[in-house]
């Protein structure tokens, strides 16, 4: 019987699996934002269309879950002129709008709670508002310091209603809009739920 040679035995290295294509650390971070974001619209967190808003329009793509039944859709949007506020209610309507926004990067999201009209407090509950904001903090995570009040354009003030288009920024992304609805209440201007609205929805989000 033929003998093996001496000398050490040379082993075979483990082939080593395949590595996935790589993703970009951006788009990924995008999508599972996105995604988080997306979770807290349908799950109801709703209020913060607005912010759902801002991912959607980065391009979160067709993994995004479409909007459950009666959330706040997408409807038809065309720009409108930039609001330049002439009078103590046009002021006090932009002022609103900006604290739409600027509320949740300042930390400062339950405050606005007292901002909305009566009705929209009796359908949306102070907790349900509150853990919104900080679930919608949490998951937007260092992005949350780069939100921006942009404008308030296509105001309309007709008596104690008005209606107008929040735009806002992500910095270093699109702008978004949102339809926002507004109205005086023993002589103070407040955030009324936009038309197509339910529950804790409050903005309309808007495509163009």
């Amino acid at each position: 019987m033929a003998r093996r040679p001496n000398g050490p035995r040379k082993r075979k290295r483990p082939q080593e699996p395949a590595k996935p294509p790589e993703t970009p650390a951006s788009s990924a971070s995008l999508l599972a934002r996105t995604d988080v974001l997306a979770a807290i619209f349908l799950g109801g967190g709703v209020i913060l269309i607005a912010v759902v808003a801002i991912l959607l329009s980065r391009g979160g793509g067709s993994d995004t879950p479409a909007p459950a039944a009666g959330s706040a859709t997408s409807v038809a949007y065309t720009p409108g002129p930039t609001f330049s506020p002439a009078t103590d209610d046009d002021r006090a309507v932009r002022e609103l709008a900006r604290l739409t926004i600027d509320v949740l990067p300042a930390g400062q999201w339950p405050s606005l709670y007292d901002s909305f009209t009566a009705d929209f407090q009796q359908r949306c509950p102070r907790g349900q508002f509150d853990k919104g904001g900080a679930d919608a903090a949490t998951a937007l995570g260092s992005d949350l310091a780069l939100l921006r009040f942009v404008r308030l354009e296509g105001v309309t003030i007709t008596a104690d209603s008005a209606t107008g288009v929040v735009i806002g920024v992500l910095q270093g992304s699109s702008e978004y809009a949102v339809q926002a609805a507004f109205r005086k209440v023993d002589g103070a201007w407040k955030l009324a739920p936009a038309d197509g609205t339910t529950a804790c929805e409050a903005f309309q989000r808007l495509s163009g």
